[in-house]
């Protein structure tokens, strides 16, 4: 049986990037999948670590796309770190990663979109910076190949060229056609990593 014909159960989990891409992501995967995700953002490591167990139960799932960063570099107004610093962020990584691959699924590291940091700052009361998703970047791939997961580098599609009205005036979020896009990128990920059944 190809894999297209299988019932593979498939598991998408991320941030408010996943939720906007997530629509385009199903629409191109084959209809015998079986595609799960959180009804909830899933926000920074901190929280994809705490709700491990809930979201990606061992056995629970064949192949699972999986990021988380943009929230771990942010910085709220009046805080004066981020919301994981890059240690917390490798070592909830770390043990996330550790679980998965116990877990027995295929699992695909997503790395973080790019921001348009100067945007992002003048329309949000947060900051972000450029530098530190490249930096957070960083440590999940080195973390993820060592774990033996494969790497869907968005940031890298993405950074190809301008993205102009891809991209929402906020320099994070994406307009239909932004989602659109990555939506492709990730099914076309999802369908090469799909284990031999």
């Amino acid at each position: 049986m190809s894999a297209d014909a299988c019932p593979l159960r498939v598991a998408l989990v991320g941030d408010s990037i996943r939720m906007g891409a997530e629509p385009y992501v199903r629409a191109r995967l084959p209809a015998a999948w079986r595609v799960w995700s959180p009804a909830e953002n899933g926000e920074s490591s901190h929280k994809l670590r705490a709700q491990l167990d809930a979201w990606l139960p061992a056995g629970a799932f064949d192949l699972i796309h999986l990021n988380c960063g943009l929230h771990d570099v942010r910085h709220d107004p009046g805080r004066d770190r981020p919301v994981a610093t890059p240690e917390e962020y490798a070592g909830n990584l770390s043990a996330i990663f550790a679980v998965l691959s116990a877990g027995g699924a295929t699992v695909v590291w997503a790395t973080t979109t790019p921001i348009d940091e100067a945007a992002h700052n003048a329309a949000k009361a947060s900051r972000r910076h450029a530098a530190d998703i490249a930096a957070y970047n960083r440590i999940a791939v080195e973390l993820a190949r060592a774990a033996g997961f494969r790497i869907n580098d968005l940031h890298a599609a993405l950074s190809q060229g301008p993205l102009g009205e891809l991209r929402l005036p906020d320099g994070v979020h994406f307009s239909a056609d932004g989602y659109e896009r990555i939506g492709a990128l990730v099914a076309a990920a999802l369908i090469a990593a799909a284990p031999p059944v």
